[in-house]
């Protein structure tokens, strides 16, 4: 079934979608661009980058943050990988850390045949037992793995023996097995193609046994956080800055290489978005990982457009609203209406500046199978009238927390005018520097609101729908759900879409996005984000690449 390379008829739609978006996603051409060649890319040299945020886990097996995985996609060796490739392509999965692997006649053992002279950073070989150690990782509860509900979801991959094991961090988990140095098996409860997706991502990478079976938080030489990838985390200091370096033990060992041009990346944590703008131009600094000020788009495209040192990426990115279903104000449903009918979506993106996105009042993106325009709530522009009817006895005492980025400050100034505007007027504000997400994912919190954005970890509407809205697998901490809505009747609906497949399966997932935000409305979508990036004049601009599942390369880049 799935011996060498994988691409299901799902990810080809998916595939085509995507390409589709990017062509309408970069207007016309560029007024100016780098000169052929001035973008002659050479190997070698660091390339520089900021972070206004710091990264939200240096743990690989909690890490849930796009800018973590976009260098975790050079630093991990998974069992599969996505190609280093744009558009359709990129969803391509090929074999990584193992060279081959076939799968049962009943669809539940996986057989995976692991690849010899694979190397850790560290010097020490890779074999089945360091893939086996990972998956333990991910699902010791006292790790906290974002990563466990997705190997434990009795209606989809749900690996024997692993939510007992999640649950009680006792015992061991029979579904995952080693027969000699270079082989490891996965079993699961009942057939689910999804498992070849899940065990391409990051977090699934191969790891040292050595690591604990708690959160790492800090990574000083890769002798306490060994790769198998083609670079390492070589340096980690908390709210300052993270080094990655070359793995010199690093070879493909039959598989396709892992691009890298550079020597690594240096990475400075809390640089604000306007410093990080003149960094870039003074060539101080090559790229803002969490992108610019909304100010600096319109002449950064009217100086360099979209083809040379200035792109606009289509992404799976949906920015929505996050309501604390579990109490408070938003335990109600006319309250969490009357957002969605005040908040005015086409305002929200176009204070990100230009070529942000587009308005959407779903879920799930147009390159996802199964999307559907929203047509439940106003898109262009709010219902203030009727928003104030939904709020009027529901207007208590609110907590919105936000990142408080240039970006996010100008959102939250925005979309607190539109509370207010509909009867929301006691409200506390919480600024984050970082870690916003793992503070909503941490259950009981004392949250009510906030704007926050999805990136789609894979090309299904599961990964949206399921993912961000099931109840049934809410946990302690790393909640993806973090607006908590837990009801019975929607989660059969989503338990049931689950186990579709095909068409049939993509069909009911748009029909059901629809049908939850208007039953129940635990979340309010507000775009779909484009990906905005500026590189420096040291950047070779032949070697910025986009990928559909990670939006930019790092594999790809070079510096002149």
């Amino acid at each position: 079934m799935y011996k060498r390379f994988a691409l299901s008829i799902a990810m080809l739609a998916v595939g085509a979608a995507m390409l589709a978006a990017a062509g309408s996603a970069s207007p016309g051409s560029a007024q100016k661009t780098s000169s052929p060649a001035g973008s002659v890319a050479k190997k070698g040299g660091i390339f520089k980058v900021t972070l206004f945020a710091n990264i939200e886990n240096i743990d690989p097996q909690r890490s849930y943050y796009a800018p973590e995985w976009q260098y975790e996609w050079l630093t991990a060796r998974p069992l599969l990988d996505f190609a280093h490739a744009p558009g359709a392509r990129g969803y391509r999965l090929l074999n990584e850390g193992a060279q081959s692997y076939t799968v049962s006649r009943d669809g539940r053992t996986y057989t995976f045949h692991i690849r010899h002279g694979m190397k850790f950073s560290n010097g020490k070989p890779i074999t089945a037992a360091n893939y086996k150690f990972t998956f333990m990782r991910i699902l010791t509860p006292a790790v906290g793995s974002p990563l466990a509900s997705f190997l434990t979801d009795p209606v989809s991959v749900n690996i024997v023996g692993a939510l007992a094991y999640n649950t009680s961090g006792k015992g061991n988990v029979s579904g995952l097995q080693t027969k000699g140095k270079y082989t490891f098996i996965i079993k699961l409860v009942k057939p689910n193609a999804l498992l070849a997706t899940l065990v391409a991502l990051p977090p699934t990478g191969a790891e040292p046994n050595t690591l604990p079976m708690t959160p790492i938080s800090s990574a000083p030489n890769a002798n306490t956080l060994p790769s198998g990838g083609k670079y390492y985390v070589a340096q980690y200091v908390p709210d300052r800055s993270i080094k990655i370096r070359r793995n010199k033990y690093y070879t493909p060992a039959g598989a396709v290489p892992m691009p890298g041009n550079v020597d690594g990346f240096d990475y400075t944590i809390g640089v604000q978005q306007d410093q990080a703008l003149l960094l870039i131009e003074k060539g101080q600094s090559d790229w803002a990982a969490d992108g610019l000020s909304p100010a600096a788009w319109g002449s950064l495209f009217a100086k360099y457009g979209t083809k040379g040192r200035a792109r606009v990426f289509a992404t799976t990115i949906s920015d929505y609203v996050t309501m604390n279903t579990s109490k408070g104000v938003f335990s109600n449903l006319n309250a969490r209406k009357a957002v969605e009918y005040g908040i005015n979506r086409k305002s929200l993106v176009k204070v990100r500046g230009p070529k942000a996105g587009s308005p959407e009042c779903s879920l799930l993106t147009p390159a996802i199978p199964g999307y559907k325009q929203c047509t439940v709530y106003p898109v262009n522009k709010q219902d203030t009238a009727k928003a104030r009817t939904l709020a009027s006895g529901h207007t208590g005492h609110i907590n919105y927390w936000y990142t408080a980025t240039t970006t996010g400050t100008l959102i939250q100034r925005l979309a607190s005018a539109q509370l207010n505007a509909i009867g929301f007027r006691d409200i506390d504000y919480k600024p984050f520097q970082s870690g916003l997400f793992s503070a909503l994912g941490k259950k009981g919190n004392d949250y009510d609101f906030a704007i926050i954005g999805w990136i789609a970890d894979f090309p299904d509407p599961y990964d949206y729908i399921n993912k961000l809205l099931g109840g049934s697998t809410i946990q302690a901490v790393q909640n993806n759900n973090t607006s908590y809505f837990n009801n019975p009747t929607a989660n059969k609906l989503m338990d049931k879409a689950a186990q579709l497949r095909g068409l049939q399966r993509f069909t009911t997932y748009g029909n059901l996005d629809s049908t939850i935000q208007k039953n129940w409305a635990p979340v309010a979508g507000i775009d779909n984000r484009n990906d905005r990036d500026f590189f420096s004049a040291r950047v070779a601009t032949s070697s910025i690449v986009g990928s559909p599942v990670y939006i930019v390369d790092l594999g790809k880049l070079a510096l002149k």
